[in-house]
């Protein structure tokens, strides 16, 4: 009996799944390839494939990866020792402040050695009209 009802209970779930996905609306993307909730969000796809192709070495987990992970990692914690010692909230959130401001940020200690991954990235963002941030 009670694995009936669990039967029975996982198969509402599964129905209202199901269900929610066929009301998710997507827009085909102007490549012919992609699609997206939001149309906004078509331009990100070539972003992707060119970071793939280009920076990642074809998609593989090379040391830019692995660096570009630790950059945004380090980007989101944002941590401001000055604001901090005033007693104030010393963060901000993912906001590409550490390649918008490259000369100070990337001497903060934990953020020694972003500068390369900084450098290697600017291509991108200017290639595809970007802000760092969305990069």
């Amino acid at each position: 009996m009670a694995f009936k009802s669990l039967l029975s209970i996982v198969s509402v779930v599964a129905a209202l799944q199901g269900a929610n996905a066929a009301l998710t609306r997507r827009v085909a993307c102007p490549d012919g390839k992609n699609t997206a909730t939001n149309a906004a969000c078509c331009q990100l796809f070539a972003v992707r494939d060119d970071l793939q192709e280009n920076l990642f070495h074809g998609g593989l987990c090379t040391a830019e990866a692995h660096e570009s992970l630790r950059l945004t990692f380090h980007d989101a914690i944002a941590i401001s020792p000055a604001m901090e010692a005033q007693g104030k909230f010393g963060g901000g959130g993912a906001d590409g402040s550490i390649a918008i401001f490259p000369e100070i940020e990337t001497n903060f200690h934990p953020n020694i050695g972003l500068d390369e991954i900084v450098e290697l990235q600017k291509p991108f963002v200017a290639r595809h009209n970007l802000s760092v941030a969305d990069l």
